[in-house]
């Protein structure tokens, strides 16, 4: 038998490894579904253990309960559906909300599946225990040091940039929004957007027409230009009325993540709305944690009010933050 290449590689292929047991795990656990004659595939036992545990969840509350992407969600949802084992119901008073449970079949299958759970769960700790190797609250442990801080952002930390880099911070400059320039603020907000979430309505609205939905209010929208690979990010103020605007749309080409593109882009855009914002806030999603870090980093702070007034325009908006500048001032934020 060969070498493993991966062990040469260690941590550096830490990625690869995990996504390696993963696939060795799932195909176990269909192997077990099939034993059992059960017609289950792996990937949708979380969801369904989710509604067995919480009876009825939203697609957004889904999403974070288990951390996965709403397009990924949004699939396993319609498969299950198919299969007749949930049911989603679009609420009333807010016709963007699907809310899923298991339907009648679901809550049998489950029931017929708790045994076959519990006899995985108990060979799984075994695994994760056989030579005294406590792998499952060593993985607790690592899942909270990504969570603190990004393999993006410590990447970013760590790097030493070369004089071949094809991207610093001279090349990079910022223009202002023109009618010939409205695709690319389209393109690049809906590779990111679709790449993690469902692309709403509001979405599609704003990207679509931004002289209407933006500029004709009142609002702004920018790009960051490079002289080699030309428009590589965007971003726009929306005037929201009163005074406030919204930090929204920021996106920067994926080929070009992770180079102080969208660091370049924030403070700019930061800088033009201090002159005419008495509120500047944003909303995201807790998935988007580079983001969070670099709004962090450039002092917006997180915001309850700003939540309450603000977060529901978008169905996949659980953070909203507000804008106060010197870090020094977010001890009172709420």
């Amino acid at each position: 038998m060969s070498e493993d290449f991966l062990n040469e590689l260690a941590e550096l292929a830490l990625g690869s490894r995990l996504k390696r047991i993963s696939e060795r795990m799932l195909a176990d656990a269909a192997q077990v579904y099939k034993h059992f004659n059960m017609n289950i595939n792996p990937k949708w036992f979380t969801l369904l253990a989710l509604l067995d545990r919480k009876q009825q969840v939203s697609v957004v509350e889904a999403s974070d309960y288990l951390g996965l992407s709403q397009p990924a969600l949004s699939q396993f949802c319609r498969q299950l559906v198919t299969e007749g084992l949930i049911q989603v119901e679009t609420q009333k008073a807010d016709t963007r909300k699907k809310l899923m449970s298991l339907t009648i079949l679901g809550q049998q299958r489950v029931h017929q599946m708790r045994p076959v759970w519990e006899a995985v769960d108990k060979a799984a700790q075994a695994m994760c225990q056989e030579h005294d190797n406590q792998f499952y609250q060593s993985l607790l442990k690592f899942e909270r040091a990504h969570a603190k801080q990004s393999l993006l952002q410590r990447t970013i930390e760590q790097y030493s940039p070369t004089s071949g880099d094809i991207m610093n911070d001279q090349t990079v400059s910022i223009v202002e929004f023109s009618p010939d320039l409205a695709s690319f603020f389209e393109q690049i907000n809906r590779q990111w957007i679709e790449d993690m979430f469902v692309l709403e309505d509001v979405d599609k609205q704003v990207l679509q027409h931004p002289i209407e939905n933006i500029i004709s209010k009142g609002g702004k929208i920018w790009f960051a230009k490079h002289p080699e690979l030309g428009i590589v990010g965007t971003c726009a103020l929306l005037n929201k009325g009163n005074g406030a605007f919204e930090l929204t749309k920021m996106g920067v080409l994926a080929n070009v993540r992770g180079l102080k593109v969208g660091e370049i882009l924030l403070q700019h855009v930061i800088k033009q709305a201090i002159e005419i914002a008495d509120c500047l806030f944003l909303l995201t999603n807790a998935q988007c944690e580079a983001a969070i870090h670099l709004y962090e980093k450039n002092g917006f702070v997180h915001d309850k009010q700003i939540m309450q007034t603000y977060g529901q325009s978008y169905q996949r908006c659980n953070v909203a933050m507000r804008f106060v500048g010197d870090k020094s001032s977010s001890q009172n934020s709420g």
